[in-house]
């Protein structure tokens, strides 16, 4: 059995041991009452805040397109944007994403070089948003986590380590590129001594193409300080969108207490923690940060039903729009080939 099988039968596995858990908790008892007394319109608000988060895709996209290779339509760019959310929703590690936009931005006339190009852009900025705004938000809820987390403070620190090095290894990009691949070579030969890694030469050849993508992308970057740091605002904009459905669910179940920093603050160390790991949509890493990070601010009776309302909205909802986009491209291209 190859390893892609192998990642969605751990994933199909993990998703269906967390959903009995869930559907066998005896919060849910009272699931007809919690729906009846739920706030719609806070609902919607939420549903929203994923609508948001592909608009700043694109536009984030769009933006990098248009520098990198020229004048571009911004609904073009929301397209293919779309359709990478929903490949990397069902993809482990969120690897389906960038293959088929570079695939999508081929058959717009742009090449693959350059498509992996803007892909590699847009990769590098997202990752520095992303991971400074989840350490920015770990610091600031450390104390919370020490107080009213303890359980989920391995799951959180391990997010913390593995996104250090992820923005360790962006700034040495940055300022000392000549370091990175004596680093992973030192890492892979670790790797072939225990075993994990067989074919070394191989894992060095892609090691060298992507060094030349990164090297690019970089000076690129460096080339145009400005826009990178408009780039980096809209992403934090998109971030904040995603964690803020949330904080709309909370006030949906008419609870108050908690303010909008302290759910978003508690949202991003939920994805901190949980973006690392191997399976399609991160399903059971996520549910069970959650679940864990947000039960001191949500009684033992709403916790449960909180978790489905987001998860529901934040990943189910996603892969039905986003699939429907996709699905409907796939039919107009079709026809397309059909009619020349």
């Amino acid at each position: 059995m190859d390893k892609k099988k192998i990642n969605y039968l751990f994933g199909i596995l993990i998703t269906s041991v967390t959903l009995v858990i869930i559907l066998t908790s005896e919060n849910l008892k009272d699931l007809p009452g919690l729906i009846s007394n739920t706030n719609m319109m806070y609902l919607a608000l939420a549903l929203s805040m994923m609508l948001g988060d592909w608009i700043f895709d694109g536009l984030i996209l769009n933006s990098i397109t248009k520098t990198v290779y020229g004048k571009f339509s911004y609904f073009k760019s929301l397209k293919i944007a779309i359709i990478g959310q929903y490949y990397s929703a069902i993809t482990p590690f969120s690897t389906g994403g960038q293959p088929v936009q570079v695939y999508l931005m081929s058959k717009e006339d742009i090449s693959v070089p350059k498509g992996s190009l803007i892909l590699f852009n847009k990769f590098i900025i997202y990752q520095m948003a992303v991971t400074l705004y989840s350490l920015v938000m770990f610091m600031l809820k450390l104390s919370f986590i020490f107080s009213k987390a303890k359980g989920a403070l391995p799951f959180v620190i391990v997010g913390f380590v593995l996104n250090l090095l992820v923005l360790v290894g962006i700034i040495l990009l940055f300022y000392r590129p000549e370091w990175i691949k004596p680093i992973v070579l030192y890492v892979y030969k670790f790797l072939n001594k225990i075993k994990i890694m067989k074919d070394i030469d191989k894992y060095v050849n892609r090691l060298d193409t992507a060094m030349e993508e990164y090297m690019q992308s970089v000076e690129k970057i460096k080339e145009n300080r400005k826009n990178a740091v408009l780039l980096l605002i809209l992403n934090i904009i998109e971030l904040t969108f995603y964690f803020s459905i949330t904080y709309f669910v909370y006030l949906a179940l008419g609870l108050n207490e908690a303010t909008f920093i302290d759910i978003i603050a508690i949202q991003s160390l939920v994805y901190m923690a949980a973006s690392y790991i191997p399976t399609p949509g991160t399903a059971g890493a996520s549910e069970g940060g959650y679940y864990l990070l947000f039960k001191p601010l949500f009684s033992s009776g709403l916790i449960v039903y909180a978790l489905l309302l987001w998860r529901a909205i934040s990943y189910y909802f996603k892969i039905i729009i986003t699939g429907i986009v996709t699905l409907v491209d796939h039919i107009m291209r079709k026809r397309k080939k059909v009619a020349i």
